[in-house]
């Protein structure tokens, strides 16, 4: 079951049972992953981007009427694991501009919070206004139709690349954690 705000239709904040007001809170999600677990589901995912939601593919929109926002899939996860006993919790990670290292720390975080239920989703991006957030590399403006171009197919290709990367390194730093690896300067002083 993926969970994205209160559902994946741009209207959906509309319906009764919606409880739009809530989006904000942990109670929201607490409530749709007890649920959830209710129900047998084996796991859920939380969505989660660098940005606004947008109607449009590769640029954000100005809509005011659709549900803009959403709280870090990872804290989400971490939030609410305790709250649950059965279910699995695989939060979103958008991994074109974040660190390995942070990500592999929250998900062993939520894997030990969720006792061993904790799951990740690798995502990628190459919206220009999202890689503005972190400043380290641009992005040519892309459109739908782009994607089908040699230049669109050498991007994505280059994208999934660096994120099959990322997800071994994150793999490498569980392992070595593993093998009691310890972050701090040999040189210094215990």
């Amino acid at each position: 079951m993926v969970l994205d705000g209160t559902g994946w239709h741009p209207a959906a904040w509309r319906e009764p049972g919606a409880r739009p007001h809530d989006l904000f809170t942990a109670g929201y999600w607490a409530d749709l992953v007890t649920e959830a677990e209710r129900g047998l589901l084996d796991f859920v995912t939380f969505e989660d981007t660098l940005g606004l939601q947008s109607s449009h593919l590769t640029e954000p929109d100005g809509r005011t009427d659709q549900v803009r926002g959403r709280l870090d899939a990872v804290l989400v996860a971490a939030r609410v694991a305790p709250l649950t006993r059965h279910i699995g919790l695989v939060p979103t990670v958008v991994v074109t501009h974040t660190e390995p290292f942070h990500i592999s720390k929250a998900i062993a975080t939520l894997d030990y919070v969720s006792t061993g239920r904790a799951g990740l989703r690798v995502q990628v991006t190459a919206r220009q206004n999202e890689a503005a957030h972190f400043g380290r590399r641009t992005f040519p403006p892309l459109r739908v139709e782009d994607w089908d171009t040699p230049a669109g197919r050498d991007l994505i290709t280059e994208l999934f690349a660096e994120a099959a990367d990322y997800v071994e390194a994150v793999r490498r730093l569980w392992d070595s954690w593993e093998d009691d690896a310890e972050i701090r300067d040999p040189g210094a002083a215990s």
